[in-house]
């Protein structure tokens, strides 16, 4: 009975604390991830993913991807869609797709798709255009190795 008794007490301490702990865990992760790009490149089908979460809002965080994509004259914009918050263009035979999410107020999530011939320069275009966007919102980001 004792043992039935505390194993009950404990499994409401736990179902208790949990609920309360984990948005505390998540804030913190999310903290940690503030800034880091995370890049991953498929070179056998020749596709980059990048992404980065920012403490940015996310139609001045747009706007700014905008800016920086329209002054380069090699980029050839495919599509915009302002509602979505994405714009697809066309970089030395690279096709690449930037969607940016709000996902609360004042934090952001920036993706980058690009396929094409994923060469070490292509690479470092996806990588240097989220730093820029990064830079034109004041913005700190980084590299996992830096």
């Amino acid at each position: 009975m004792f043992k039935k008794t505390k194993g009950l007490f404990l499994g409401l301490v736990v179902l208790f604390l949990f609920p309360s702990v984990a948005p505390g865990q998540a804030v913190f992760l999310v903290r940690k991830a503030l800034g880091l790009i995370s890049h991953v490149a498929d070179q056998t089908h020749g596709h980059e993913t990048a992404s980065v979460l920012l403490e940015a809002d996310a139609d001045k965080v747009f706007a700014a991807a905008k800016r920086i994509i329209r002054k380069k004259p090699e980029n050839e914009i495919l599509s915009t869609n302002e509602s979505d918050r994405s714009i697809s263009f066309r970089h030395a035979g690279l096709a690449i797709t930037i969607k940016v999410v709000r996902l609360q107020d004042d934090l952001t999530q920036v993706l980058v798709v690009s396929s094409g011939k994923n060469t070490p320069q292509d690479t470092d275009y996806v990588v240097n255009g989220i730093l820029r966007i990064c830079k034109e919102v004041g913005s700190n980001c980084w590299l996992p190795n830096e």
